[in-house]
């Protein structure tokens, strides 16, 4: 490490993302993501955009709930 560091043209916040912007990683067991792979392929789908729908429809179902 240097004993001193310029940052006279540091830029606060150059890096940062708002949370809202942030994109949530998905991670399925190995099983589930072959299934929802396969079924996706059978509908002529991604798995992501399978993954997608059944999020929005499950979201929708605990809106309904309360």
């Amino acid at each position: 490490m240097k004993d001193n560091y310029d940052f006279s043209d540091a830029k606060q916040g150059r890096f940062y993302t708002k949370p809202e912007d942030m994109v949530i990683p998905h991670y399925l067991k190995p099983s589930v993501e072959i299934a929802l792979r396969t079924y996706a392929r059978r509908k002529g789908k991604t798995a992501e955009e399978l993954l997608e729908a059944i999020v929005e429809k499950e979201l929708a179902l605990l809106e309904a709930i309360g």
